[in-house]
């Protein structure tokens, strides 16, 4: 047994005298106040749920936007003052006032996403851009004088060949840059956003960065210091891909990594990939094997598979920081639930004892 495996072993089974109750400080919000805000699938999620913590730290999550159309990606503005909802199953995206005081929603705008089933949004100003798994569509939509997300007002089509299935698009923290994976054509590609072709705002495609058959590209992350790391994690391949990112936006492959423990057997589908503030832990969810894998990054921004974590449920799709970065917070779609696991000094998971009850549970996000 590795020391890594050993440490984990002792993190999930800890003696008894040493497990602690999770729940967060009820000061950071009043049991009226919602602090994050969950969507999921319907039929069992009927809308947007608020998260609220009672003056013992217990949460629990009530409908605070009745919202037909299965709300699986939400977005909350920088300012916190709008909140925007992709509805993955009637191909719409949802912009919703919200109240500083009390948190309460209030429906501003709603309108199709200018694809078929938008699964992925990233904020960048002015304008969002999402990303449609069902036809392969990036559509730009900007914000307009309320806030509220408008028609989309340029699009970008997949490339030729299989069916594609664009499952993610997000913007270089640091460079002019923008990425996107294509799931069904197991490619990676990169746009340029400044520079000769963009004066009219339309980013400039460069050569994409094609994936071995079968990879199913889904989510990725930058490294948080070092521009010129990206680690993709592939839905079909259960990998996590190391990858090189030049200022041009050239991409290079550096090392495939298994996401799930070497005896695995089995059907396995990964879901979502999270960097640690400090960029030294990954965080990879596994569905239907129901674990989170970690990997250490050492200062070369190499990844290592360190071991996993059981996800205390089933079928876990997507995972949030909250905002001091202590506590790692699951989204179980099967189990109905979001699931919170503590962090602590040493960055592993570990199951802080707390469930909140969540309708087809997909995603949170933090006021």
């Amino acid at each position: 047994m590795s020391l890594a495996t050993s440490m984990l072993q002792a993190l999930l089974f800890p003696s008894s005298d040493a497990v602690t109750d999770a729940a967060a400080d009820p000061a950071v919000a009043g049991p009226s106040v919602p602090f994050a805000y969950a969507g999921g699938y319907a039929p069992e999620c009927g809308g947007i749920h608020a998260l609220r913590r009672d003056a013992e730290g217990r949460v629990t999550a009530t409908l605070a936007a009745e919202l037909s159309g299965s709300p699986t990606w939400l977005h909350l503005s920088p300012d916190g003052r709008r909140l925007h909802a992709l509805l993955e199953d009637s191909h719409e995206l949802a912009s919703f006032d919200v109240n500083p005081a009390d948190g309460a929603l209030t429906l501003i705008a709603r309108r199709p996403s200018g694809g078929q089933l938008p699964v992925h949004l990233d904020w960048q100003g002015d304008h969002a851009w999402i990303a449609h798994y069902g036809d392969g569509r990036l559509c730009r939509v900007p914000v307009n004088q309320e806030g509220a997300l408008g028609a989309p007002d340029l699009v970008i089509s997949p490339r030729d060949g299989a069916a594609p299935h664009a499952h993610m698009v997000r913007r270089h923290p640091r460079r002019p840059l923008m990425v996107a994976t294509d799931l069904g054509q197991d490619l990676l590609r990169v746009w340029r956003l400044d520079g000769p072709g963009t004066e009219g705002g339309a980013p400039v495609e460069l050569a994409p960065c094609p994936l071995p058959p079968g990879s199913g590209p889904r989510h990725f992350v930058f490294d948080p210091y070092d521009d010129e790391q990206l680690y993709l994690l592939n839905e079909s391949a259960n990998a996590l891909d190391w990858l090189g990112l030049d200022a041009q936006g050239r991409v290079s492959s550096r090392e495939r990594l298994s996401s799930l423990p070497p005896s695995f057997e089995g059907l396995s589908y990964a879901s979502d990939l999270l960097m640690s503030p400090d960029g030294r832990r990954l965080y990879a969810l596994n569905r239907l094997h129901d674990a989170i894998s970690v990997f250490f990054v050492d200062a070369r921004c190499r990844p290592t598979w360190a071991g996993e974590v059981w996800a205390q449920g089933s079928y876990p799709r997507s995972a949030s920081f909250s905002p001091d970065g202590s506590q790692l917070w699951v989204c179980l779609q099967r189990s109905h639930q979001i699931c919170v696991f503590e962090l602590g000094d040493e960055g592993v998971p570990r199951f802080g004892r707390q469930f909140i009850a969540m309708p087809g549970a997909a995603c949170v996000v933090f006021r």
